[in-house]
């Protein structure tokens, strides 16, 4: 009897996995906004802090800190005086947006940037296409609330000013 309701737990376990796993399959991947540095030369950004808190905690606990050099920097132009930095050592900044509160520090400023709040929207996959994105609803950068309908569009994105 011990091994007929052994075998049927571990059967249900199965089955129970294999169902929340379609389900996540069916999740669109996340996509973090486009961060926008209005104001700030290449000189004053770069290098930078990127420190990722637990976010129930406001900025109590920090969980890691990353310290970006120019040599890890991708800076895109995006206006006249104003870009986007992209450090290709960091993933988690992009893939843990939603789920971490963070601060951006550039020691040449002095200037301590805290992006916090954000609040996903994951979108299911209802057919097969390349434009499926989950993506942040609305997000709080030095106490500015961005909101947004859509990833799609070139207005998916924060700003921080000098």
């Amino acid at each position: 009897m011990f091994r007929v309701g052994s075998i049927a737990f571990v059967f249900v376990a199965l089955l129970l996995f294999a169902n929340c796993k379609k389900e996540s399959d069916n999740s669109c991947p996340f996509l973090a906004p486009g961060v926008v540095y209005v104001g700030m030369t290449q000189s004053q950004t770069d290098t930078f802090v990127i420190r990722r808190f637990e976010k129930s905690s406001g900025f109590a606990k920090l969980v890691d800190t990353m310290l970006i050099t120019k040599a890890h920097i991708n800076q895109v132009g995006v206006g006249k005086d104003s870009f986007m930095l992209l450090p290709d050592n960091y993933p988690n900044f992009n893939a843990l947006f939603y789920s971490n509160n963070w601060q951006i520090y550039f020691p040449k400023m002095h200037r301590t940037v805290q992006i916090f709040g954000a609040v996903p929207r994951f979108t299911q996959n209802n057919q097969n296409s390349s434009q499926c994105q989950s993506y942040v609803s609305e997000v709080t950068v030095d106490n500015t609330v961005f909101h947004f309908n859509s990833w799609f569009d070139s207005q998916y994105r924060i700003y921080v000013t000098k």
